[in-house]
């Protein structure tokens, strides 16, 4: 999920700097390409046209576009979630993918077992994930409730990713 880490990254600088970019995220132009970004990567990874990874990255960064351009109309245009949250998000995937999904073909055979366990006995399937972020990105008077949802695709991207990985 590089692109979400750089996307992240990328605005997290941009709002900390103010930048006059950010006018444009506003847009319902930018929030109709988030859209259509997220839309496609939804349809191309159910009918398995594109990888998971591929579109685990484009959902999750049409997402933040989205999350971005449909909140700062309802918070301040300096609320610190705006910085920190993409800071998390950028974080986290890459803390993830450099210590577990690139390091999953060494996984010993009872760690993959335990992997696998895990996937197994998971209540939470990446389509009722996907449907959390999408109800997240909605419900703006819990704004923890989007970085939640995101940290529960992140975490199921990772054993996803990880077992795919393995079984290749």
């Amino acid at each position: 999920m590089i692109g979400f880490i750089l996307c992240s990254l990328a605005l997290a600088a941009l709002v900390q700097n103010q930048n006059e970019f950010l006018k444009l995220l506003t847009t319902p132009v930018a929030v109709g390409i988030g859209l259509t970004i997220m839309v496609g990567s939804l349809l191309f990874g159910y009918l398995k046209k594109i990888s998971t990874v591929t579109w685990h990255d484009g959902f999750a960064t049409s997402c933040l576009l989205i999350w971005y351009g449909y909140w700062v109309p309802q918070f301040s245009y300096d609320a610190p979630m705006f910085f920190f949250f993409p800071l998390y998000y950028a974080l986290l995937t890459s803390i993830v993918t450099l210590t577990l999904i690139n390091k999953s073909e060494y996984f010993d055979h009872e760690s993959v077992v335990h992997l696998r366990y895990l996937e197994k006995i998971s209540r939470l399937d990446i389509r009722v994930i996907v449907g959390l972020v999408l109800i997240s990105l909605l419900i703006t008077r819990h704004y923890m409730l989007y970085p939640i949802a995101m940290t529960f695709f992140i975490v199921r991207h990772t054993i996803i990713a990880c077992l795919e990985i393995i079984d290749r």
